[in-house]
């Protein structure tokens, strides 16, 4: 056997092992990409033949009303997903990392996120119904406040949202734990010698060396926020009147309830675009500042 061919063979063995990885990206990723981009162009119910329609579902999409309200709810969750579950976990992750009971806190906070959003939404359904939370806070004396908020339009998204951050803050403060304590030392005992501390350490040393930490934490809250869809379908379905509808739960609607998968295909579209976009943005901007810096 000829030394030429033994190298090839040793590479042909090398792209069978990741032929299985490929043919399931190839099949389950981007062959549905691309049929739902078709199915977007048409008019089809799930059954019988297509109807191209070209862009009148894109187009039939921006002038129905509760697209724009997903939109609104949507923007809402995604601006508190960047702020809140960015931030505490930071400020929990800092004050546990040095503390004796850091594996203690770290499961409390863990918990929520090994359970799946739909348990999660199971729970404050319970906890926030007539018989929970509310009756409780109505016997101490709050009288207003004894009603079922998830019945309640807007007010049941900030319930909703707390909900999602309660079940997510767990992972980001894991994160950022990882990053504090694979931080470099040096940069800092040079700092603490220079005369650098509290406040002022954290904000010129240890943050940007969590950097790349919080990159990763903000791109995931990012496209979280965006695909948020469970833990609502399980505690308001989008209601009353639609009003708690984000861009997911209306392409599940189109598609599912009201069997037109066009118009549901063409958000599920947009939403992907719209994903793609502002991470290739955020990247891009995030590392030309790196770069330039």
């Amino acid at each position: 056997m000829s030394r030429e061919v033994r190298p090839r063979r040793r590479e042909l063995k090398t792209y069978l092992y990741i032929a299985p990885a490929v043919i399931f990206v190839f099949c389950f990723c981007i062959l549905s990409i691309i049929f739902t981009l078709f199915i977007s162009f048409t008019n089809w119910s799930g059954l019988g033949s297509f109807e191209f329609v070209g862009f009148s579902n894109y187009i039939a999409v921006f002038q129905d009303k509760n697209f724009l309200l997903s939109c609104i709810n949507t923007l809402v969750w995604v601006a508190a997903g960047l702020i809140i579950p960015v931030v505490l976990p930071l400020l929990f992750a800092i004050a546990i990392t040095k503390s004796s009971f850091a594996t203690i806190f770290k499961n409390l906070f863990y918990f929520p996120n090994a359970v799946s959003g739909v348990i999660v939404g199971l729970i404050m359904t319970s906890l926030l119904s007539m018989y929970g939370l509310p009756q409780l806070l109505g016997m101490l004396g709050f009288e207003n406040l004894d009603k079922n908020w998830l019945n309640i339009p807007y007010v049941n998204t900030g319930v909703m949202i707390v909900a999602g951050i309660w079940q997510g803050i767990g992972m980001n403060m894991l994160l950022f734990i990882i990053g504090l304590v694979n931080m470099p030392t040096e940069p800092i005992e040079a700092a603490k010698i220079e005369g650098a501390t509290g406040f002022g350490l954290y904000t010129k040393i240890i943050l940007p060396l969590l950097k790349p930490t919080i990159i990763v934490v903000v791109l995931m809250s990012l496209v979280n926020s965006f695909k948020t869809f469970d833990g609502i379908w399980i505690m308001t379905g989008g209601g009353p009147y639609r009003t708690s509808e984000t861009l997911a739960v209306t392409m599940y609607k189109e598609s599912f309830s009201n069997n037109h998968l066009g118009m549901g295909s063409a958000i599920a579209i947009m939403l992907s675009v719209i994903i793609l976009v502002i991470s290739i943005f955020y990247l891009r901007k995030t590392f030309t500042k790196e770069g330039g810096a």
